[in-house]
């Protein structure tokens, strides 16, 4: 059976998993859930979850939900070889480090603005969250000097995570080539991987409409300034 999958593609977690998955060619059942009509709250997905949050991972008998475990856990069980979350202790912690990063910094910022506008209709954006967002973009450059991917020199599951949620926070500020070069120059890498544009960016287009209509006024289509 292939591996189930409760997503929606405009949820930057969820495209991580996509993205995970596509390269490691695993073959997702998916299951659309609209996260704005709280369809999520569907007895199903909560007989699964109790939190009936996306993503969620069906794999046989194995249940998990939070998209790092997630992307963890498939790299665990069917990755050719570990590059992608490696087991050696040092390695891996750099990777878990910037995984952190991103549930507990890089995240939270960004679904603070966009729920705020998507959810709750707000029209106005505040300094405060706008800064906490360039802040994680300076956080991210220096993560990224004199680096190709966010652990080192090999793509890992932080990276797909990762730029999922900076895509997002795109969608609000663009990146600042002068700024910020480095994670310029990581972001515009990824967006040429072949992959890319079917697991996230096609999400992320859907989400950026959505955003400038509850917005009321034209934004800048050019994700990476």
């Amino acid at each position: 059976m292939p591996v189930k999958l409760f997503y929606n593609e405009m949820s930057p977690p969820c495209r991580a998993v996509l993205m995970t998955a596509r390269a490691l060619a695993i073959e997702l059942e998916l299951e659309k859930v609209n996260i704005y009509t709280k369809e999520q709250i569907d007895q199903n997905l909560i007989r699964l979850n109790p939190e009936h949050t996306i993503p969620t991972m069906v794999d046989n008998d194995v249940v998990i939900w939070d998209s790092h475990e997630i992307v963890s856990y498939l790299v665990e069980k069917y990755g050719e070889d570990d590059n992608l979350y490696p087991k050696d202790s040092s390695r891996r912690a750099l990777v878990d480090q910037k995984l952190t990063f991103d549930a507990e910094t890089l995240f939270p910022r960004i679904n603070a603005i966009i729920s705020s506008i998507v959810i709750e209709n707000e029209k106005e954006i505040s300094t405060d969250k706008i800064s906490a967002i360039t802040e994680a973009y300076k956080l991210l450059d220096a993560f990224l000097e004199d680096k190709t991917y966010l652990a080192g020199d090999c793509l890992t599951i932080a990276d797909f995570c990762c730029v999922a949620t900076v895509s997002t926070a795109t969608i609000i500020i663009p990146i600042s080539t002068e700024k910020y070069p480095n994670l310029s120059t990581w972001y515009r890498n990824f967006k040429n991987f072949e992959y890319y544009e079917e697991t996230n960016g096609e999400g992320l287009s859907q989400l950026d409409a959505i955003v400038e209509q509850k917005l009321g006024r034209p934004r800048n289509k050019e994700l990476c300034d």
